[in-house]
């Protein structure tokens, strides 16, 4: 008897799935990239056999129907899909609270500095500039850290934070100028002084406070630790940041003043309620939220670039960049760690000061205050329109599972794997957001109070208006790619390849 293979066999899913959007409706037969399963299972273990045409006389009596047979699965095992399709409308605060905002961190000023082109042949200006911002107002945190004379500050935690934070901004620095070198548009165009050409010059910044900050007595171990993090990160790399490092391979210098322009962003370091607001924790503040919206600036741009790369079909550096905004996140959610080490009493006397504070009937978290947050969290989210283009699959317009199917096929078969590794680092942006919001919750909870942070809506349930809450709490933005996944595993664990 020839062998037979369980084709035919029939679904059945719980009546959720009828509401579903059209990208992952499940068809009651086989989706055939099961049967793109069977197949490739059939032929690693096919083999030659005689045909007997009258094998079907010569078997036995049976009880068993003569249909095709089916398999026997018991209906918990398959997957339910219980996915409540809605999604969360973004929307930044009121406008006179974004103003108000952006008044009080001199936005204005820092987006004339991040947009201003100095070297139009250098295509990674736009994304290294904000970077190299926020940490040169890092350095300058630091400074504000050591020259505070408050008895109860707790100096060493918050040089360790600090020093963690610039690190962390190194590293992802470090990869940007990494990936640009692997880029054929952008290498060579780096704006960097060849020092052995030119002994006269120093090998550093002249206007970066970090060399300062290396010479003073309070920070010196501090920022020497720092200089060593940019001398092992920028191994890697053709040049190295010019922020007084060792050098020891002799590389070329980045012009940093010019790029950087740190005078100009220490400029900025003043509030505009400096004079009638006597508190420290006012500069701690400014400078936490201008380290984050540096970095909120350079992820727009890099997710700018990453539209243009899978347009291009440049998918590995569309990979690369969407790896670098699941890292901004991730540091984000480190800045905004930062509030947790402030004072509290000062700090909710800063928020009375600056008549920081939720109005009657606002719904609109504090963080989305920024209009560069929420535009970055929408660029985000449309990410998911990218998944047809990417699998070069057409959506179907009678809701049949087109993406599903081509993602499952793509998965297995190992072949083009610079989709699959774009698509994981998309998903991966996508965990690394909603991390970020959730942890942002968190510490609003813990440094206003948790009838604040809900926005005084005392007893505030997870259905209700908080937008912050459901945009953590809303489904997969790549339903298509979910239900690839749960199928796929569901495959492999009703599959006879088990040790």
């Amino acid at each position: 008897m020839p062998p037979t293979f369980p084709v035919h066999t029939s679904f059945k899913f719980h009546n959720s799935i009828t509401p579903l959007l059209p990208s992952i409706y499940i068809p009651f037969n086989l989706p055939s990239p099961f049967q793109f399963l069977i197949t490739t299972q059939q032929q690693q273990h096919k083999t030659p056999k005689m045909v007997d045409l009258h094998w079907k006389s010569k078997m036995p009596a049976s009880d068993m129907s003569s249909k095709s047979p089916k398999l026997s699965l018991s209906a918990n095992s398959l997957p339910s899909l219980h996915l409540p399709f809605r999604t969360t409308d973004i929307s930044p605060a009121a406008p006179s609270l974004c103003a108000a905002y952006d008044y009080y961190l001199s936005l204005p000023q820092l987006r004339a500095l991040w947009n201003s082109i100095d070297f139009p042949n250098w295509t990674n200006e736009p994304i290294l500039k904000p970077a190299l911002h926020a940490l040169e107002v890092t350095f300058r945190f630091l400074s504000i850290a050591f020259s505070d004379t408050r008895p109860h500050s707790n100096r060493r935690e918050w040089k360790r934070t600090i020093e963690s934070l610039a690190v962390h901004q190194i590293e992802i620095i470090a990869m940007l100028c990494e990936d640009e070198e692997y880029n054929s548009q952008t290498r060579g165009a780096v704006p960097t002084a060849d020092l052995t050409l030119d002994t006269t010059n120093r090998s550093y910044s002249e206007a970066s406070l970090l060399p300062r900050l290396a010479t003073w007595y309070k920070s010196k171990d501090v920022a020497q630790r720092i200089l060593l993090t940019v001398e092992c990160q920028m191994r890697r790399c053709s040049y190295t940041l010019g922020l007084g490092e060792s050098n020891q391979a002799g590389k070329p210098s980045l012009l940093y003043d010019r790029v950087c322009k740190p005078n100009e962003i220490h400029a900025l370091k003043t509030t505009p309620y400096d004079e009638r607001v006597e508190n420290h924790e006012n500069h701690a503040v400014h400078a936490t939220l201008q380290i984050a919206e540096s970095w909120i600036h350079a992820s727009r741009k890099l997710l700018e670039r990453i539209g243009d790369a899978i347009v291009s079909r440049r998918l590995e550096q569309a990979a690369q960049d969407c790896h670098a905004v699941e890292r901004i996140w991730k540091l984000l959610a480190e800045v905004e760690d930062l509030h947790l080490m402030m004072d509290p009493d000062e700090f909710l006397r800063l928020k009375n000061q600056l008549s920081v504070r939720s109005s009657s009937g606002e719904t609109a978290s504090f963080c989305f205050r920024s209009k560069e947050l929420v535009e970055l969290t929408k660029m985000c989210r449309d990410l998911r329109h990218r998944v047809p283009e990417i699998l070069e699959v057409e959506v179907d317009p009678k809701g049949g599972p087109r993406i599903q199917e081509a993602a499952m096929k793509l998965y297995v078969s190992k072949i083009a794997f610079e989709k699959v590794h774009v698509l994981q680092a998309m998903q991966a942006i996508e965990a690394a957001m909603k991390r970020f919001f959730y942890a942002y919750k968190q510490v609003l909870t813990v440094v206003m109070g948790s009838s604040e942070a809900n926005g005084n809506r005392v007893g505030l349930s997870c259905e209700s208006g908080d937008s912050l809450t459901q945009l953590f709490l809303e489904p997969t933005y790549f339903p298509s790619l979910d239900a690839a996944k749960t199928f796929l595993g569901y495959f492999w664990d009703n599959s006879d390849n088990k040790c």
